[in-house]
């Protein structure tokens, strides 16, 4: 049997894992979860809804899809409605159906998400993988879209979706109106459904703002979110996505429903219940997704611009919490080092630096490119102590919240500035 590769985002959390229970110090930025507390309010109402134990619809209960549109209809600025919405566990569920549901293969962004090509792995879909402009911020290019694009169709291959993926994971960066604006027509043109993924889209810096393609192109465009990333809920694994309001979507609807109703049935009811609230527009919890990602962006500059000092840059992050250097500079002085990869160079700063992070070739770039993603979301928040902690300086103790509140940050970049002036000796 061939078997997929597991997620390398989970296996690198499960190494760190054990290397902690194993006693040794290991700095984590190889994994993207953010981990701040559980909102109050939120705890409480999955605690009053714990005998929500039934069967649920696989869509998702009525008020939660209802709620869902509403409050999207408000934060994208366009009128959804509840038959649109469906939900699932996590958006990777989510994703499979969707990729699953319709024919022909995928164009993929490179770099993006680990899991979109695991994903396509398993639907039996294959993926052609487009640049993003390196020398722009790896911001998308229509010529080399289409390129890819006409490359595919060359090779025998029949591409009808494209992923997209803003704020981004790895790169960190918000797209601008104006590629949206020309992806979506290229789109168009070409006839092709757009998966969306802004499961980041309200963890944005200031100065920057989230727009959604559907906007420009909501015929054929699905959107995918959900709780994990803006108010630090991963394991509840709870993901939505918005399909398009016209035949498409309820063809896309009814296949959901088979898949997800011969694999997981539904998301689980106190879960569901507990997302109405999270959906409700509810004023505190709103303003503490908003206080948790301003923290995502001081510590995510603030390594930026540290690592930048020591030489090592990176696009500016504009969302999420994630760095994307290249080593590419240094190549003859790695291969010196007998370090001839980005997997090659995660392994020795995780050997011999006790540094964890991903390597580019993880998210399809390439291996000589010497590419790392690190995430800044476990630096200083280890345990659920830390990250409440962190909650409690940044109220305190805001003008010297980082140097005073985040000394394994401060080790991160002390061990980086020693790797560094390796590399330059």
């Amino acid at each position: 049997m061939k078997s997929p590769k597991a997620s390398p985002t989970l296996v690198m959390n499960e190494k760190v894992n054990a290397m902690w229970a194993d006693g040794k110090d290991v700095l984590h930025l190889g994994f993207g979860e953010s981990r701040f507390p559980v909102h109050p309010a939120l705890s409480q109402m999955f605690q009053e809804n714990a005998s929500q134990r039934s069967y649920l619809s696989s869509l998702g209960v009525p008020e939660l899809r209802d709620t869902i549109a509403k409050y999207y209809s408000e934060k994208l600025g366009i009128n959804f409605i509840d038959k649109q919405i469906i939900v699932g566990v996590g958006s990777k569920s989510l994703l499979y159906a969707m990729i699953q549901s319709i024919e022909g293969d995928l164009l993929l962004p490179k770099p993006s998400w680990v899991s979109y090509s695991s994903i396509a792995h398993l639907t039996g879909k294959t993926i052609h993988r487009f640049l993003l402009d390196d020398k722009n911020d790896y911001s998308l290019n229509i010529q080399a879209l289409d390129k890819a694009y006409q490359d595919f169709i060359s090779d025998g291959g029949n591409p009808t979706m494209l992923v997209l993926n803003t704020p981004s994971n790895p790169v960190g960066n918000v797209s601008s109106d104006d590629e949206m604006k020309s992806v979506a027509n290229w789109a168009q043109d070409k006839n092709i459904f757009i998966l969306s993924d802004e499961i980041y889209s309200l963890v944005t810096h200031e100065g920057f703002s989230h727009k959604t393609i559907a906007k420009y192109y909501p015929e054929k465009t699905i959107i995918f979110g959900g709780l994990s990333k803006h108010l630090s809920l991963g394991g509840w694994r709870f993901g939505m996505a918005i399909l398009p309001n016209n035949e498409h979507g309820n063809y896309l609807s009814k296949s959901f429903q088979s898949i997800a109703g011969s694999i997981w049935s539904c998301v689980p009811g106190p879960i569901q219940y507990t997302a109405i609230l999270a959906y409700s527009g509810n004023q505190d919890i709103d303003a503490y997704i908003k206080m948790c990602t301003h923290i995502h962006e001081l510590r995510t500059n603030y390594v930026h611009r540290k690592l930048k000092e020591i030489g090592l840059d990176s696009p500016s992050p504009s969302g999420a919490f994630y760095l994307y250097p290249s080593f590419k500079k240094w190549k003859d002085k790695l291969e010196k080092m007998n370090i001839f990869s980005c997997q090659n160079l995660s392994e020795y700063l995780l050997d011999d630096f006790g540094i964890a992070t991903l390597p580019g070739s993880a998210f399809g770039s390439d291996l000589n490119n010497f590419c790392l993603r690190l995430s800044t979301s476990f630096l200083d928040m280890e345990t659920d102590e830390q990250a409440k902690n962190i909650i409690d300086a940044y109220s305190d103790d805001f003008d010297n919240f980082i140097e005073n509140h985040h000394p394994r940050t401060a080790l991160f970049l002390e061990k980086m500035s020693q790797f560094m002036a390796l590399l330059n000796e």
